[in-house]
């Protein structure tokens, strides 16, 4: 029996697009995403929703597959929703990213411009910095692992070639520490049980590996018990922390304590060095994070007389290397914590041209009333929105610097932007080797 009754379809992938689909066309001529296609593939294709202008589908034969494809280094890719190009060259992963972009840009935007070639990632495999790995109960047995694409089911596996070696090492151990504490499993239906997820962090620069488990509740009994069998059996862990989070959409947010270690991520870039708590967010790749910065600092064409705006400023992710090429840095940030450790940071980096603010972007440019040469801002995948790109505009800044981890926000901003501005460079960075997403960097400068 065909999913939904209906037979497959004989589609031809034309090209990749956003949200790591292959488009197509069915034989009426309707528009199809599908899922685990490529360009230039003739695919059989089970259509799993269908709308008035579009459907959506998945690959279920491929009849005739395209050249750059491989055999994936993962024995869970395709069940695990954590990568969509695993079995795609490296090379042809970098080219997508940049279709991508120029898609977005032309569509949404309305932007015909030149899109640099996507700039790689020094490591294909095991570049994670991060990786939110969730609990769950089957059979009698802990699982530990990632979430199945569009679903809460979870995908139990005991390695991840993304990731670095300390963490396959836990993945490979916990599930069997936690059956020995019997600490109960949360539960996400019945929203009962305590444990919830094991977020593991890493620093690519000092080779540090900080361990979180995220509880719903406060109480962790089984704590001591968890941190001293880890610690035994994977002792290249700095830290041990334990987060109390009852939300279940966030998975690393909320109050902590220091089980073991220092408590915090030390990381190094080139000129600059971070703290980084347990819960404040910072870029996945080191890498490629390093070279953003570059990226960022040198097509402003700094002089040393600049005042900036540095928004979604974080825990001064571009703030630092800004404040030393400038004349002064006004870093705004929404999140306690990271505002924190963005003046720590500052401090440990001896920069007195920074100062960091604790509020809201759209709210603290309301009641901005300063003037600024240079705008950067790294919004979530949400973007900036209509508001603060609006209140850009106003501000008239020489040059802005918007880092996207989202083409098509970052398009529909850019729409709005581009009414003053005049863009100067798209440079794409493969901040996500094996995954469809892509972060882009975009530099404009204001028309005269």
């Amino acid at each position: 029996m065909y999913e939904n009754g209906k037979e497959p379809q004989i589609v031809y992938v034309e090209r990749y697009v956003h949200g790591g689909y292959g488009i197509g066309k069915l034989p009426g001529g309707k528009l199809v995403l599908v899922e685990g296609g490529y360009p230039s593939e003739l695919v059989k294709v089970s259509i799993t929703e269908e709308r008035n202008d579009m459907a959506f589908g998945k690959v279920v034969e491929i009849l005739e597959p395209a050249k750059f494809r491989r055999t994936p280094r993962c024995k869970y890719f395709g069940t695990c929703g954590g990568c969509q190009l695993m079995d795609v060259e490296y090379e042809t992963q970098l080219v997508l990213k940049r279709e991508i972009v120029q898609d977005q840009l032309r569509r949404i935007a309305k932007l015909e411009t030149e899109v640099n070639e996507t700039i790689p990632s020094d490591l294909e495999f095991g570049y994670r910095n991060k990786m939110e790995f969730s609990f769950g109960f089957r059979d009698g047995r802990v699982l530990l692992g990632l979430k199945r694409r569009n679903s809460i089911e979870i995908v139990d596996v005991d390695e991840c070639p993304i990731s670095p070696t300390s963490f396959n090492k836990a993945l490979a151990v916990v599930p069997e520490i936690v059956e020995t504490t019997k600490v109960k499993i949360y539960n996400p239906v019945r929203r009962t049980g305590t444990l919830k997820h094991l977020v593991m962090r890493y620093s690519h620069s000092h080779n540090q590996t900080m361990a979180i488990f995220v509880t719903k509740t406060e109480t962790f009994r089984e704590a001591r018990d968890i941190r001293a069998l880890l610690l035994r059996k994977v002792p290249q862990i700095n830290s041990i922390i334990h987060v109390m989070n009852s939300s279940d959409t966030v998975v690393l947010r909320g109050p902590y304590k220091t089980l073991y270690g220092s408590g915090v991520l030390e990381v190094e870039m080139d000129y600059e060095k971070f703290q980084i708590p347990p819960t404040a967010f910072f870029q996945n790749n080191h890498h490629v994070t390093n070279k953003m910065i570059e990226h960022v600092v040198k097509s402003l064409e700094l002089e040393g007389k600049e005042t900036i705006l540095d928004l979604y400023a974080g825990v001064g992710t571009f703030t630092m290397r800004l404040a030393m090429l400038s004349k002064f840095v006004t870093a705004v940030e929404n999140a306690h914590i990271a505002v924190k450790a963005g003046r720590a940071n500052a401090n440990i980096n001896n920069l007195r041209n920074v100062k960091f603010e604790e509020a809201d972007v759209e709210e603290f440019l309301k009641s901005y009333d300063g003037s600024t040469d240079v705008v950067v801002l790294d919004p979530p995948r949400t973007g900036a929105g209509k508001a603060v790109c609006k209140r850009i505009l106003e501000l008239k800044p020489k040059k802005i610097a918007y880092i996207s981890c989202d083409p098509a926000t970052l398009a529909r901003d850019l729409a709005i932007l581009k009414e003053h501005y005049k863009i100067k460079s798209v440079q794409p960075f493969d901040m996500f080797p094996q995954t469809y997403h892509v972060e882009t960097v975009v530099v404009l400068e204001r028309i005269m």
